[in-house]
């Protein structure tokens, strides 16, 4: 099972990139946010890869973050998505986007890919809304704990958008946003958070 190529840009289209890794060429379907960051033929490039395989197909699928990986593989496990519908939710809007719209059960981003009906949509934000929630849950407050140096402000800071109604992967992107490294009072981290959440 392929799960990382590193390796030269052969050529590339709108929604692949074929990579020349040693001598031999991997085909590549990729994201349209993958595809931004594909340097011109002869350049490097590294990919996170999913390998797709059917009786009659071998596929692989190329990411430039693991999150973007994590996500599509979330993704195909849904009823109804396959690799390509996949590919095209990921190419809809950026991952943070699509993340926020999942949370916050608004279908219109997703829907906005090509082959995703209603029905589709409302599935993927049933099954992967749980599972973002719970990663949120695992990952925000010690990432943003070990850049404030003191881990009470960021838990106050989590606890506080708890309390206001927003879900953990909301409290995660408005923790993300916090410029902990000028040691913001409670206050003025939560004050920060809001703002980023669209909320003054």
């Amino acid at each position: 099972m392929i799960a990382h190529l590193a390796g030269k840009v052969r050529r590339s289209g709108p929604d692949f990139v074929v990579l020349d890794v040693g001598g031999v060429g991997y085909m590549v379907s990729v994201s349209a946010t993958t595809r931004q960051r594909v340097p011109a033929p002869g350049g490097d490039i590294d990919l996170d890869i999913h390998t797709h395989v059917r009786e009659d197909q071998l596929a692989l699928y190329g990411f430039a973050s693991v999150e973007e990986l994590d996500l599509f593989e979330m993704l195909i496990q849904v009823d109804g998505v396959g690799p390509k519908v996949g590919l095209n939710i990921l190419s809809a809007a950026s991952l943070e986007v699509l993340k926020r719209a999942i949370v916050s059960e608004d279908t219109a981003p997703i829907r906005r890919a090509s082959g995703v009906g209603p029905r589709t949509a409302a599935k993927v934000i049933i099954e992967l809304k749980p599972k973002l929630d719970a990663a949120a849950e695992t990952e925000v407050v010690p990432r943003a704990a070990a850049l404030a140096g003191d881990g009470a402000v960021p838990k106050a800071v989590d606890s506080a958008l708890r309390n206001l109604g927003f879900s953990s992967q909301e409290a995660r992107i408005g923790l993300e946003a916090v410029d902990w490294k000028s040691s913001p009072s409670t206050q003025e981290a939560l004050a920060m958070a809001l703002k980023a959440l669209g909320r003054k």
